[in-house]
């Protein structure tokens, strides 16, 4: 009769345990991943601080169980592209930056705000990237709650920009002095070219590679070539040449004149109008 009702007790124990059991579990769920801030297309290694994408990760039924989440992604916290890979960093609700190894999110208010930054000084090249995520949602216990994928995608645009550097680089009139025939002037500026991509570079001549007297332009011209990074170039025609990337976000093209030998030509100012374009190629 005694054993009969510890018995008893002991399954009355059960039952009014088993209820506290099922209050304290926790049913969190991945909701929305809601896209706050994206400048990563506008990005070029010179700017001065990093390009930023932002996203918020909302969980619903959470009833303040302590869930966190480790987020994982298929290239290795790298953007991949056609041509390259770019690795990026990240970064928590509380600024502080997260190691791949060791990327767990807590959440606040049933939030967690992640950033994805490409540092400052990082070579790119223009193109398509993407990179496909796994969120982990885990309880207090490490039990696995729920799992989502998604994907981001990048369009880094392709930029392309042209300066002049050094001698009469503070002027668009370049001054030759006295024209000796057969003379090669270096005392020319040269020019530095940023870019992401490969580009173009188109050359113009007003008087198809000839520099003519200022008054009698029809009667008195003096024939030239200009030198492009080592290429001489006759422009009777418009010339152009493409410079493929290399890894660089700039590099500086040369330039330097030579002139025809010429005889019997009248006194006076010789001229010529050049234009210098540079695009990026898109492919």
């Amino acid at each position: 009769m005694y054993i009969n009702k510890i018995r008893l007790i002991f399954s009355g124990m059960i039952f009014l345990m088993l209820p506290q059991y099922v209050i304290a579990q926790c049913d969190a769920r991945i909701g929305e991943i809601r896209h706050l801030y994206d400048d990563f297309e506008s990005y070029y290694s010179s700017q001065p601080s990093p390009a930023r994408k932002e996203f918020r990760i909302n969980l619903v039924n959470d009833n303040n169980c302590n869930a966190y989440m480790i987020l994982t992604t298929e290239n290795q916290y790298r953007l991949k592209g056609q041509f390259q890979y770019i690795k990026y960093q990240i970064r928590s609700n509380n600024q502080n930056f997260i190691l791949p190894s060791r990327a767990r999110f807590n959440f606040v208010d049933s939030t967690a705000d992640i950033n994805l930054l490409i540092p400052v000084g990082t070579v790119v090249r223009a193109g398509v990237y993407s990179d496909n995520f796994l969120i982990k949602l885990f309880d207090k216990n490490n039990t696995l709650l729920d799992e989502k994928y998604f994907e981001i995608q990048e369009d880094i645009v392709s930029r392309a920009s042209i300066s002049i550097l050094g001698y009469n680089s503070h002027s668009s009139n370049v001054y030759l002095g006295e024209l000796i025939p057969r003379k090669e002037y270096s005392m020319l500026p040269s020019f530095k070219v940023i870019t992401n991509t490969d580009v173009r570079l188109n050359v113009y001549s007003e008087n198809r590679g000839e520099l003519r007297h200022d008054v009698y332009k029809a009667k008195y011209a003096i024939g030239y070539f200009i030198n492009l990074d080592g290429e001489w170039v006759s422009l009777k025609q418009n010339y152009s040449r493409v410079f493929s990337y290399n890894r660089k976000d700039d590099f500086f093209i040369s330039l330097k004149m030579r002139i025809d030998d010429f005889k019997k030509q009248a006194a006076g100012e010789y001229t010529d109008i050049l234009r210098f374009q540079i695009s990026p190629l898109n492919y």
